[in-house]
């Protein structure tokens, strides 16, 4: 059974927590937050591998776990920004 992956990395002295972990309709949401807040989330749904003969939880797992790295890369690569503090000037 594949629960999910947590990691914490640290940008620019920024600590972020990536959650990834399977819903029961099927779904894999991938959050992230600083300071117990969300900053992004990512949800993508399995439903249409799930009814498949050949779909395992491995597979599962490499899902969950490919959508956990590209979250992570894209918060790496600047693609994922912590909102502003105050809206922008007009």
């Amino acid at each position: 059974m594949v629960t999910g992956f947590n990691t914490e990395i640290t940008l620019s002295n920024v600590v972020y927590h990536i959650q990834t972990e399977t819903r029961k309709d099927a779904g894999i949401e991938t959050t992230v937050y600083v300071h117990g807040a969300v900053i992004h989330k990512l949800k993508t749904s399995y439903q249409s591998s799930a009814g498949a003969p050949d779909f395992t939880d491995d597979k599962l797992k490499h899902l969950v776990e490919d959508q956990h790295r590209q979250v992570i890369a894209k918060l790496r690569g600047g693609e994922i920004k912590l909102p502003s503090a105050s809206p922008p000037p007009l």
